[in-house]
């Protein structure tokens, strides 16, 4: 075992505290600085959101007379007095939060519905605290990326109007930021982080038209083990979809029922997006949306998208196992402390500039602040590292690899009953495991005993689950299980039995 000595000792100076730093029932700690190291200036990607003080979020609740089943109605009748109630407001359709506080405990509008006096009565109820409001102010910066053109994935906003190109692998690389609102030691404070998304320059479309040349025979089934589960894009509206299922009974000849009636979606596309769909025989990805404005939680929408005009997102297997695309797409994706204080000053010009974003904010009495939060830090010395016969210094970047595989550890454990678990075919590979692990233990001082060998006939999971109850002793160390495949269900009932039933360390092997 490695130990890397005094690695976590800092010494501390601090000061005793005295009586006078209690205020008001309150405890107020003098700070506390460590002394090793050499001090640094830092900054984090946190921008500071002033609050005005004259405004806040107010709560109220709202009561109609008489009462109005709808919300839908209930919104329209409360937006028809939206100026009296300042032009800024959210409301569910019966909390009411405000940015001002009306001057009256109680406040009555009237609203006249088919010769009937509807009243709503408005009851103030109180001043949010600030820790309450950080769930509003979330929401505001979703409506603030939406002036920005942002297209949102999950959590995440994305810019598509800087997208930088990969063109042998034709992909799109966006840049965006992830920003969440907290409360914090210093004040209300946004954090900013970079975040990046791939995009597929090829079609939907011409993905299924490559499958299909591969495969013709198994198409149906190979496309939809490629695509459901996938995200796309539909970049004349920027939206995102989850591929649910692929219907190769629909086309974009098939009709379906429109505000207007019964239409085409090739008459669809071309009335509402002066879209010309090109294929009028490829088939439809559907996707399935929960309804959010459904009182009924099981109602959901149902989209019938266009493959030729859908692009895929995200990192699909084939991507992740391209090495060398991967080694590409890190060089955008890996950013810099550098890089990153580059983006926060970027977002903080986009928001500040535009009109329509600063207004969202000042209507609720924020205002975003560019000073980045500088804190006061302390780097390290490059630490010693100790092993049996000698020790090296860590470095500047903290790396040691080649120190680590070559001398003598400090500790040794020596492996002296252990089991290995195989199919009869695999025979070879096991004995070419054991003799490579006794090949590198030996320059690390480590014995590796002779295992218990468990071949095994079949490769079914109740197999693995025998071999193991059987041979698993108190005093084995480890055990090592090597297979044809990573098959999830052999690999979860391994785990069970060896991290619950019998516990052990267990390795999990597999080759082709």
């Amino acid at each position: 075992m490695l130990q890397l000595k005094d690695s976590v000792k800092t010494n501390f100076k601090s000061t005793e505290l005295e009586p006078s730093t209690a205020k008001n029932d309150f405890f107020y700690p003098s700070p506390v600085h460590g002394t090793k190291g050499s001090s640094v200036n830092l900054s984090c990607n946190y921008l500071e959101l002033t609050t005005d003080k004259s405004k806040g979020v107010f709560h109220y609740e709202v009561r109609f007379f008489p009462p109005v089943d709808s919300v839908h109605l209930r919104l329209k009748f409360l937006n028809d007095h939206n100026d009296k109630l300042g032009g800024t407001k959210t409301f569910d359709g019966n909390t009411l939060y405000l940015p001002i506080l009306l001057p009256n405990q109680m406040t009555v509008f009237v609203s006249k519905v088919e010769n009937v006096e509807l009243q709503i009565r408005i009851l103030f109820k109180k001043k949010e605290a600030l820790a309450n409001c950080t769930h509003l102010y979330n929401v505001l910066f979703d409506r603030v990326m939406k002036t920005l053109n942002y297209v949102k994935f999950d959590r995440k906003q994305f810019d598509p109007s800087r997208p930088k190109i990969i063109p042998l692998a034709k992909l799109e690389v966006w840049p965006g930021y992830v920003t969440a609102v907290d409360e914090h030691e210093g004040g209300l404070m946004l954090c900013c982080d970079v975040s990046h998304r791939i995009l597929c320059q090829k079609t939907v479309l011409e993905m299924l038209v490559d499958i299909y040349k591969q495969n013709a025979h198994q198409y149906q089934e190979c496309a939809k083990k490629t695509l459901i589960g996938n995200i796309v894009l539909t970049r004349y509206n920027n939206r995102t979809y989850k591929i649910n299922e692929i219907c190769f009974d629909q086309s974009p000849k098939s009709e379906f029922l429109a505000k207007t009636g019964a239409t085409s979606y090739i008459e669809y596309y071309k009335q509402y997006h002066n879209i010309n769909i090109i294929d009028i025989n490829q088939p439809l990805l559907l996707s399935i949306k929960k309804s959010r404005t459904s009182i009924e939680d099981n109602e959901s929408i149902q989209f019938c998208l266009i493959p030729e005009l859908c692009y895929l997102t995200g990192l699909r297997d084939d991507i992740r196992s391209d090495h060398k695309l991967m080694r590409e797409i890190a060089t955008f994706t890996r950013v810099s402390p550098n890089q990153r204080q580059l983006a926060l000053n970027k977002f903080y010009d986009n928001v500040s500039k535009t009109t329509a974003a600063r207004d969202i904010l000042n209507s609720w009495g924020l205002s975003l602040n560019k000073n980045l939060n500088k804190l006061k830090g302390r780097q390290m010395d490059a630490e010693p590292i100790y092993f049996f016969k000698t020790s090296v210094s860590a470095g500047k970047n903290a790396e040691f690899s080649k120190h680590a595989v070559s001398n003598e550890m400090l500790e040794v454990i020596h492996l002296n009953k252990w089991i290995i678990i195989h199919l009869r075919n695999d025979t070879p590979a096991a004995t070419n495991l054991l003799d490579n692990m006794k090949q590198c233990c030996k320059s690390l001082g480590m014995n590796v005993a002779k295992p218990t060998m468990i071949s095994l006939e079949c490769d079914r999971a109740d197999a693995y689950i025998q071999a193991l109850r059987r041979n698993i002793a108190i005093d084995s160390q480890i055990v090592v299980c090597i297979c044809h495949n990573s098959r999830d269900d052999r690999y979860s009932v391994v785990k069970k039995i060896c991290c619950s039933e019998l516990p052990i360390p267990s390795q999990h092997l597999w080759h082709q």
